[in-house]
């Protein structure tokens, strides 16, 4: 396989694969070329099966929204919307995963290119299968080269060295470890993608909201609150259409509520703040009709779905 070395060329197709493999479906009618995305892979997703039954530490959950927010990731990585959960799709192996002139199969990807960080450049093509993070815990040794015994000093690496990101303050580490430490040994169940699923996931990851603001960190609720947003954007994207500008308008006005919850707690009212989560998180729990029965009429309805890849193809 020759190597492609031309920026411009790369954006372009890291682009198009970007909705593929990751949450965001934006820009996809501009970027795809024929055949860059799937259907299954914008549909389903495997059931994430964490132990320790349904109720996990906060860093387990802040770690789990980090896992899902491209906000953690740097460099192209984190322009074109992917996040860890766009190769390790709840922990298992996303098989879909593939951008030309970076893979050579489906589920492999050069993660040694300048493309996604000049200074981890090897000059190979390289690709590496994808791996699963199911049962990570437990094992002796990580990274391709077996060389890394510690699942934080993977993370890190992962963050810093193969996608360009900022160096991770020692809680957001501390987070990534303790979600994927959830993440035992699993066989991969497809599940639907359902509006009804998301918006359960923002209401969890407003729980983590709350205690920021019950500690009165102001620098951490910002940050959970941005991620909460960009989540936000993953639904206002599947909810394309004239019909469905009242449900877009529902998602708007909480990215909004989340921003001001944000500067509340900025400017130190923390009391207005965590009042407003409460009535935010009463809104997200019992969502207005217009936007709680959206979903057949969206882009999570697989049919509408399948006809709007047709376009964009």
């Amino acid at each position: 396989m020759t190597r492609r070395t031309d920026a411009l060329f790369l954006a372009g197709l890291l682009l198009a694969a970007g909705p593929a493999a990751a949450q965001s479906l934006s820009g996809a009618r501009e970027w795809l070329p024929p055949g860059s995305l799937s259907l299954d892979a914008l549909s389903l997703r495997p059931r994430e099966q964490q132990s320790g039954g349904d109720r996990h530490s906060f860093y387990a959950e802040y770690g789990r929204l980090a896992f899902r927010s491209p906000l953690v990731l740097g460099g192209t990585a984190r322009k074109a919307g992917l996040s860890c959960q766009a190769c390790h799709a709840n922990g298992f192996a996303t098989v879909d995963f593939f951008i030309p002139g970076l893979s050579d199969a489906h589920g492999r990807i050069d993660v040694s290119h300048a493309f996604w960080n000049a200074r981890a450049d090897d000059h190979r093509d390289n690709p590496l299968e994808i791996p699963s993070l199911r049962g990570v815990k437990d094992r002796d040794r990580l990274g391709h080269d077996r060389r890394m015994a510690s699942l934080r000093e993977f993370t890190r690496r992962v963050i810093v060295t193969e996608f360009a990101g900022a160096e991770p303050e020692p809680l957001l580490l501390d987070a990534l470890v303790a979600y994927q430490e959830t993440l035992g040994p699993a066989d991969a169940v497809d599940t639907p993608v359902t509006l009804a699923g998301d918006l359960a996931d923002i209401l969890r990851h407003l729980e983590t909201l709350a205690l920021p603001l019950a500690e009165e960190e102001a620098a951490l609720a910002e940050q959970i609150a941005t991620m909460l947003r960009s989540q936000l954007g993953f639904i206002h994207e599947r909810l394309q259409g004239e019909t469905l500008a009242p449900a877009r308008g529902i998602v708007e006005a909480w990215s909004r509520h989340l921003e001001e919850i944000a500067g509340l707690a900025e400017a130190g009212h923390w009391p207005q703040a965590r009042t407003a989560l409460a009535a935010l998180k009463q809104e997200v729990a019992g969502p207005p009709p217009a936007l709680a029965g959206a979903g057949p009429a969206s882009l999570y309805n697989p049919v509408r779905l399948k006809a709007w890849l047709a376009g964009a193809q």
